[in-house]
């Protein structure tokens, strides 16, 4: 069975009644070099951001990632019941306190609520984490399934290089014969108008100095284990986006230099197939975690 390969790109949500009231929790995600966390949170649980994102750190391992916690127990903008019953109770307490007369009003009650910051912290709100896990587990799911339609598009691209790649196995060895027939053919024509004879210890020189130059035996042998390699490390599955970028890297390289020492026509378009497939491909993996 393959291994799960992540997608930077998804999105997660989740909704529920919490010890900061009803609230909805919006995930989204992108690429990123590395994990970046944004929160945008509403008052009920402003203090809990680096609770949020360690449990974000736990689970998602890179991309840029948008953390949205809104209220959503109520359409008029009432706070939630119970935190207002808690604020109006502590003022009333240390009214008592100081001796002083209770003439709270619900306009006081609902100011208070307003400006009064989040007195949560991470043990306090088990029902909010549970949520939050909830909703990045759904983002997860959503980065797996992405995640999944990627690595399957990469292998198809994996298989049209490695077909490309024998083209040009097979087609390296004719080079050289070929060119040795048309250096024979023009020498032959030349010393028959020159009336001279025909050097054949030149024409083997030569021809053995065009073999040396276009060699491609050592770079076809390279972009081979390369592609194995790439391909080994996506059905490994995990956080392959960084690997595969740099294996991708070291793939375009031997092409360029296959391209560079052939003057073949042939050799030359199968090249741009190549490079082509391998853009193709650094787009896909630029997307994997």
């Amino acid at each position: 069975m393959t291994a799960v390969t992540f997608s930077m790109t998804g999105t997660g949500s989740a909704a529920g009644v919490t010890e900061a009231g009803p609230l909805r929790i919006e995930l989204r995600s992108v690429n990123g070099r590395a994990l970046q966390v944004k929160q945008r949170l509403c008052r009920d649980v402003a203090g809990l951001e680096a609770a949020f994102e360690d449990e974000l750190r736990a689970k998602v391992g890179r991309g840029s990632v948008t953390l949205v916690i809104e209220r959503s127990g109520s359409a008029d903008g009432l706070p939630d019941r119970s935190r207002l019953a808690q604020i109006v109770g502590s003022m009333r307490s240390l009214a008592r306190d100081l001796g002083l007369s209770d003439q709270l009003t619900l306009r006081d009650a609902l100011d208070l609520a307003k400006d009064a910051p989040s007195s949560f912290d991470r043990d306090d709100c088990p029902r909010l984490l549970a949520l939050l896990q909830s909703a990045i587990s759904d983002l997860q799911a959503h980065r797996a399934e992405g995640g999944k339609v990627t690595a399957t598009a990469m292998r198809t691209e994996l298989d049209a290089l490695d077909r490309l790649h024998a083209e040009a196995a097979q087609r390296a060895p004719t080079i050289v014969e070929d060119h040795r027939e048309r250096l024979l053919h023009r020498m032959r024509e030349f010393v028959a108008a020159q009336g001279l004879r025909l050097d054949e210890g030149a024409l083997v020189r030569e021809v053995g100095l065009f073999a040396e130059r276009v060699d491609v035996e050592e770079e076809l042998q390279r972009l081979s284990a390369h592609l194995r390699e790439t391909r080994s490390v996506l059905e490994g599955g995990g956080a392959v986006g960084r690997k595969v970028e740099f294996l991708l890297q070291e793939v375009l390289r031997e092409t360029n230099t296959l391209g560079s020492k052939s003057p073949d026509v042939a050799m030359a378009h199968c090249v741009v197939a190549m490079k082509s497939a391998i853009d193709r491909l650094k787009e896909q993996a630029a997307n994997l975690e």
